[in-house]
C-alpha cells in the first residue's frame, strides 16, 4: 500500500475554529497520525455552527466541523484542569509537531507554550496560529477571520464603489493563512531531518492574509493611489462581470480582455449592434446590456458555447452544483465518508495530487471525545485503570 507524503508524522492538535484545522487536515489527509483535543466543556466552537446534517443541530453533526477533521483522531481531555499535564505530557513526548490557535497566552497558561513543550520533548515542533500574532499592541484581542479580512485590508475593496464594503462569504484569513502555516512546517520539518532541532513557528493571521494585496500597497507606495471598490470592473478588460440567467439565482461571469473574445461573445448574444452601442455608452451600459441578453438563457449552455468560442466563461456554482460537476468528479475530488451520527457524506479531498505519495482520506471527523480510550491506550500506553482514574478525576470529558 503506497503510504502518505506525512506518513509515521505525529501531530498533537490544539487548534479550533477554521485556520489552524485546515492546516492539520492537510497533514491527516496525507499520512500523518493526528490527534484532536478539546472536551465537552470547551468544545472546537465550530461544532456549534451549521449546516447540521437534516438540520438538526448537535455536537457531533456540523458539516463545518466535519470538512475541516476528516482523517483525524479525537480525544476529550479537560485542559483546564489541575492535572490535565498528566495526559497531556505523554502526549507531547510521543508528538513531532503540536499545532495551536488559541489566543496568545493560553498555552502557556497550560503549562505548554514552547518552552516547556521543548523541555519535554527536543525535537518538537510547536506552531501557534492566532489572529494578530504572538506580540504587539492587539496580541490579546479576541477576534475571528471576517475581523482578519478586514484588517489585511480585503473587505474595503470588496463590493461596489457607492455602497459600504461587500464582506466575501466565509473568514477570508481562515482560508488563506492555513497554506503559509504548512509551508512553514514543512520548512521546519526539514530543518529538523537536517539538524534534529525542532523549533518555533508562530503566524499571524492577519499578516499571512495581508499578502495578498501586495500590489495594490505596492501601487499605493509608488503612486499614491489607494485602491477602492469598483465592483466587478477588472481594469484593461472589455468587459467583466457577473450576469443573471434563467433559473433561481443562477449567474454567469464573463470576461473579454480583447476584440476577438468581445466579437465572439457579441456573436453569441446574437446582438452584435446592440452591445457594441452600449459599449460606446459606457461600463453601466454595457453591463446592463449584456444583463438584458444573459437573462432568458440556461447559464450552463452559454458557459458551454463560451468556451466553445473562446470567450472566458463560468457559471456562479452553488454549493449542490460542486457536489455534481463533471471536473470534479472526474478528478476524484470528494471522498465518501461514514459518519455514525451523520451517515456517509462527501468530504473535500485536497486540491493538489501526488503521484508517488497520494492522499487518502482515511475516515469521517470524530465525534466528541471519540477515540479518548483508543489514543490514551494505544498510543499513549495507559491502562483500563488508568482512565477509570482519569475519569473519576474529571479529567476526560
Amino acid at each position: 500500500m503506497t503510504k502518505g507524503i506525512f506518513e509515521g508524522l505525529k501531530v498533537a492538535d490544539f487548534t479550533w475554529a477554521a485556520a489552524g484545522p485546515i492546516a492539520t487536515k492537510q497533514l491527516a489527509d496525507n499520512g500523518a497520525t493526528v490527534v484532536k483535543i478539546e472536551s465537552f466543556k470547551h468544545p472546537d466552537s465550530i461544532r456549534l455552527g451549521g449546516p447540521f446534517i437534516d438540520d438538526k443541530p448537535g455536537i457531533n453533526r456540523s458539516g463545518f466541523f466535519a470538512d475541516f477533521h476528516s482523517s483525524k483522531l479525537g480525544i476529550g481531555v479537560d485542559m483546564n484542569h489541575a492535572e490535565a499535564l498528566e495526559i497531556i505530557r505523554p502526549l507531547i513526548e510521543w508528538a513531532d509537531i503540536v499545532a495551536e490557535s488559541f489566543r496568545p497566552g493560553i498555552m502557556k497558561k497550560w503549562g505548554l507554550d514552547y518552552d516547556s513543550l521543548r523541555k519535554i520533548n527536543p525535537r518538537i515542533i510547536m506552531l501557534s496560529s492566532s489572529l494578530y500574532g504572538a506580540d504587539g499592541p492587539w496580541s490579546q484581542h479576541p477576534g475571528y477571520g471576517a475581523q482578519g479580512a478586514a484588517l489585511a485590508g480585503i473587505q474595503h475593496m470588496t463590493g461596489w464603489p457607492d455602497m459600504p464594503p461587500a464582506v466575501p462569504k466565509g473568514a477570508y484569513s481562515d482560508s488563506v493563512s492555513p497554506r503559509y502555516a504548512l509551508s512553514a512546517l514543512v520548512a521546519a520539518l526539514i530543518h529538523r531531518e537536517k539538524t534534529g532541532e525542532g523549533q518555533y513557528v508562530e503566524m499571524s493571521q492577519i499578516e499571512a492574509t495581508a499578502q495578498l494585496v501586495a500590489p495594490q500597497l505596492l501601487d499605493l507606495q509608488v503612486t499614491g493611489t489607494e485602491a477602492q471598490r469598483a465592483g466587478n470592473f477588472k481594469p484593461g478588460a472589455i468587459l467583466h462581470g457577473v450576469y443573471p440567467c434563467t433559473g433561481d439565482e443562477r449567474w454567469i461571469t464573463l470576461e473579454c480582455e480583447d476584440e476577438t473574445q468581445w466579437e465572439a461573445l457579441a456573436a453569441l448574444l446574437n446582438d452584435v449592434e446592440g452591445l457594441n452601442a452600449a459599449r460606446a455608452q459606457g461600463r453601466d451600459a454595457l453591463d446592463g446590456r449584456v444583463a438584458q441578453l444573459t437573462a432568458p438563457m440556461d447559464a450552463f449552455e452559454l458557459m458551454k458555447a463560451c468556451r466553445a468560442a473562446g470567450v472566458p466563461a463560468g457559471v456562479a456554482y452553488k454549493g449542490s452544483d460542486l457536489l455534481e460537476d463533471p471536473i470534479l468528479e472526474a478528478r476524484d475530488h470528494f471522498w465518501p465518508l461514514h459518519h455514525e451520527e451523520m451517515g456517509t457524506l462527501k468530504y473535500n479531498g485536497p486540491a493538489y495530487r501526488h503521484n508517488k505519495t497520494p492522499a487518502k482520506l482515511r475516515s469521517a471527523s470524530p465525534r466528541l471525545g471519540e477515540h479518548t480510550d483508543q489514543v490514551l491506550t494505544e498510543i499513549l500506553g495507559f491502562t483500563a485503570d488508568d482512565l477509570a482514574s482519569f475519569r473519576d478525576r474529571g479529567l476526560l470529558q
